[in-house]
């Protein structure tokens, strides 16, 4: 339900013409943002669980085991603290838009800038889960011995469709900010 719900929303969002009834656009904006809050605290989760792994160097044999990059990699580790924070920076972004959306208030300037903002620090979070691992592993490289030295380079069908999805709706949501601003100023002649 929650899916059908997002599609609808950004469907309403994506045409600007209000086709969902004004109840049922703040209703789905609600149990959206109660899903994004709920994503938000998984991410910062698994952030600070894997910042405090790398940080003291725990590789936890326990009964839940989370592990990033396999287990004891403190270099993937590392990078999934800061990509999550990244994204957690993102959702914040779109959990005060959903609010905003949640209590009636439409398609403004404030909620595209939260909008755009929630899908810079997606992209942002995409590109540096790429290039991060490949600065790491350079910089390693780099600093070892000489019969030591070896660079590691992995780009997987996940890591491009990330950086796609979230390329692709960081430039929907900038065409949508500049038809905003274009409808603001056509309303401002008439």
């Amino acid at each position: 339900m929650l899916y059908s719900e997002s599609i609808l929303l950004f469907y309403d969002i994506l045409l600007m013409n209000g086709n969902m009834q004004s109840s049922e656009l703040t209703s789905a904006a609600r149990r959206l943002r109660m899903g994004a809050i709920f994503s938000l605290v998984l991410v910062v989760g698994s952030a600070l669980y894997a910042g405090a792994a790398w940080f003291l160097g725990l590789d936890p044999d326990g009964a839940i085991q989370v592990t990033f990059g396999g287990p004891g990699n403190q270099q993937a580790r590392f990078v999934a603290v800061v990509s999550g924070a990244l994204f957690a920076l993102g959702l914040q972004r779109l959990i005060r838009m959903l609010g905003r959306m949640g209590q009636g208030e439409r398609f403004t300037s404030r909620n595209i800038g939260d909008l755009r903002g929630f899908t810079f620090y997606v992209l942002i979070s995409a590109i540096v889960s790429i290039l991060l691992p490949i600065a790491l592993s350079l910089i390693a490289a780099l600093s070892a011995g000489a019969g030591e030295r070896r660079v590691t380079f992995t780009f997987d069908g996940g890591d491009f469709f990330a950086l796609l999805v979230s390329a692709l709706l960081f430039f929907v949501v900038r065409l949508l900010g500049e038809a905003q601003r274009l409808s603001e100023e056509a309303a401002q002649i008439i």
